[in-house]
């Protein structure tokens, strides 16, 4: 594929206190998402800009996209936030709110699965996978018995086996 077929918007950094919530988003955030977002946002730094539209009359920018990352970024104190301005109509701006929410997906369990048991071979500790990818240790546990008895004894060293004695 042509990379010139793709428009690649740019990033602009304005002031956080031109940005509003749009008045449609279905999608709701837990607090231990937030939370989490809160944790990320500190270890590693804001990663992805907020997708916005210039609002004439309010003369600031609508979120389209990002509304919790902006919420969790007034919450500490932030007083810049990086921007995609799309300039896009109000339906545009509605029909992309949704999509947003939609083609972020869910875990796949499996993966999942298989993400824990890589941290493992990584050498992280039980605790430490969960705090880091923010679970409860019941969550945790669902997630290493979706493996099996099998994988859970993958590294067990065994004793030799026994005969048993013919009479």
């Amino acid at each position: 594929m042509d990379a010139n077929i793709v428009k690649i918007p740019e990033n602009k950094v304005v002031p956080i206190t031109e940005l509003y919530a749009n008045d449609y988003n279905p999608n709701r955030m837990p607090d231990t998402e937030m939370t989490l977002l809160k944790e990320c946002i500190l270890k590693y730094g804001f990663l992805f800009p907020i997708i916005t539209t210039w609002d004439e009359d309010k003369k600031k920018y609508r979120i389209i996209d990002g509304y919790h990352r902006y919420e969790t970024l007034k919450r500490i104190g932030s007083k810049e936030v990086s921007i995609i301005d799309l300039q896009l109509k109000y339906h545009d701006a509605v029909q992309l709110t949704v999509l947003m929410n939609r083609i972020k997906g869910l875990h796949q369990v499996e993966l999942m699965s298989d993400l824990i048991v890589k941290l493992e071979d990584l050498g992280l500790e039980d605790s430490e996978i969960c705090h880091n990818l923010g679970m409860e240790a019941e969550e945790y546990l669902r997630l290493k018995q979706q493996l099996g008895i099998a994988h859970a004894f993958r590294n067990h060293n065994y004793s030799n086996s026994w005969e048993i004695d013919k009479i």
